[in-house]
């Protein structure tokens, strides 16, 4: 598994590559985070993407998260052939 420091390096080799990591539930957390918070919605993707419509978007992890990625972007406008899944389970 790559840390965030490893995914953010990936940036410099890559100029369409950008990497936005965030975090639920900080606040149980006792590290100090300074990124976005919550869940990815619509105005987070916003916040980062011009077109939602033209990206190929990875999804990958639990079948419930995927799930719900895969809905918050049906509903952004984004169709099913600009998504790619992977489900993991037994997390």
């Amino acid at each position: 598994m790559m840390s965030n420091d490893e995914l953010m390096t990936l940036e410099d080799e890559n100029p369409n590559y950008h990497f936005i990591p965030t975090m639920t539930d900080m606040d149980k957390s006792k590290k100090e985070w300074k990124g976005e918070r919550g869940y990815i919605n619509k105005a987070m993707l916003e916040k980062y993407i011009n077109d939602l419509t033209t990206p190929i978007y990875y999804i990958s992890g639990p079948a419930a998260m995927v799930a719900a990625m895969r809905k918050t972007l049906n509903e952004a406008g984004v169709n099913d052939d600009n998504i790619r899944t992977e489900e993991f389970s037994g997390y």
